[in-house]
């Protein structure tokens, strides 16, 4: 839950470094007039806290953070079960 005037969880800022880029953080900035790419990069870091004019680029990059995660799972599935294959042909 993003409060204002508090830093995200840890558990989030977490998540965001994980399935964000700079290139994401760059890309809502410029997309979001209403925080610079380094205030969006602060809170992720927890270095800033979640204000009325940041929270709507900061859910723009928790949306972003949801579709790359997915693209992550969907990526590990294919080499899962393209390795398995491999495995079983060299049997």
């Amino acid at each position: 839950m993003l409060k204002i005037s508090q830093p995200i969880s840890s558990q989030l800022s977490t998540y965001l470094r994980e399935f964000t880029t700079k290139e994401d953080i760059a890309d809502v900035a410029a997309e979001e007039n209403s925080c610079s790419s380094s205030t969006l990069r602060d809170i992720v870091y927890r270095t800033n806290p979640v204000t009325e004019k940041n929270v709507l680029a900061l859910k723009r990059l928790m949306s972003i953070a949801s579709k790359n995660a997915d693209a992550k799972i969907k990526s590990a599935r294919l080499c899962k079960k393209t390795v398995n294959q491999m495995l079983l042909d060299c049997v």
